[in-house]
């Protein structure tokens, strides 16, 4: 059994799904378990040597090059291709770099893939969720290789050490350069807490009305609390947040520990990227609606009123 993890940088920092990762592998073996890491990039120094120090890592492949600064996986997807063939499980984050690169891979190796794995029965048996979230489906795999995207949130991150570090074997770039694709620009958002692995999420729907009222109303309520900001797909497509925001069937699964729904109705395709939570706080003016019975505590009030307040009082805990 050999196991590989692929990587990225995001905003020059190790992808913060990768712990998450990491404990994947103690489910695909035992605890004596390890796997190889391969991350891709460039300026990978600092990110190699903080990679090698965790306990499950028995050494990292670098792929570093001034052509993977702004990664395109069109880019790397052959090269990435040849390693992969010598493991059994290649496990990467189901994010938008994850969902992107391993189809490719899929497609060159002509092999498939088993998507938004949510936990891991045995070597060769995966669980992932279908119909929005609401029958888990149970899949048997017999692959030679089997690779899976991972719901990170499922997983609880594998923080633990090594007493000396993994060795970093550093690989030449040697993928053909796409001429069908190019890099233009990249539109950073302002988010300082990762969506996927934050520990409070406060989320915003279409009710707000307008990106002013997402803006004065949801963003300062997360910041109050350290909380990550969310949105529903209907908020995203009315341009009141960015796409990154989004959160659901189409967008990112999150399952922290407390859920602010505030202005959400509860539509079956939010609620598939939401009803992990551990605890669901729901603002909504209609008693009705659906996010209630996924709530652990609901306030029916309008949100005008009582997100300035929540504000208010937590300016005041503050002082």
């Amino acid at each position: 059994m050999k196991i590989l993890i692929i990587t990225n940088q995001v905003k020059n920092s190790l992808n913060s799904s990768f712990n998450n990762l990491l404990s994947c592998v103690q489910n695909i073996g035992n605890n004596y378990t390890t796997c190889d890491v391969v991350v891709v990039g460039h300026d990978l120094n600092s990110l190699c040597t903080k990679i090698s120090t965790y306990k499950r890592v028995a050494q990292v492949l670098a792929i570093d090059s001034p052509v993977l600064a702004n990664l395109l996986v069109e880019n790397i997807a052959t090269q990435l291709a040849a390693i992969v063939r010598n493991y059994t499980h290649v496990l990467i984050n189901a994010d938008s770099f994850g969902k992107n690169l391993l189809p490719r891979i899929a497609g060159i190796l002509e092999l498939s893939q088993i998507s938004e794995v949510i936990k891991i029965i045995s070597p060769n048996i995966f669980q992932r969720y279908i119909y929005a979230g609401n029958i888990i489906q149970e899949i048997e795999s017999f692959a030679d290789v089997k690779l899976l995207t991972i719901r990170a949130s499922s997983f609880i991150p594998d923080l633990e050490l090594r007493t000396e570090a993994a060795p970093i074997i550093a690989l030449e770039y040697n993928n053909p350069i796409s001429s069908k694709v190019k890099y233009i620009k990249s539109n950073l958002t302002d988010n300082s807490i990762n969506l996927s692995n934050a520990k409070i999420v406060v989320s915003g729907g279409i009710a707000l009305e307008s990106k002013e009222n997402f803006n004065n109303l949801i963003r300062p309520l997360a910041a109050k609390l350290n909380a990550a900001v969310g949105a529903t797909r209907a908020a995203v497509e009315a341009e009141f947040t960015s796409n990154d925001t989004q959160i659901g069937q189409t967008g990112s699964t999150v399952a922290p520990q407390l859920y602010l729904a505030i202005g959400i109705s509860g539509a079956v395709q939010h609620i598939a990227g939401m009803k992990d939570s551990t605890s669901v706080i729901a603002i909504n003016i209609d008693a009705n609606a659906h996010i209630f019975e996924y709530a652990d505590y609901g306030i029916v009030a309008d949100l005008f009123d009582i997100v300035p307040q929540l504000i208010t009082l937590l300016d005041q805990k503050g002082e």
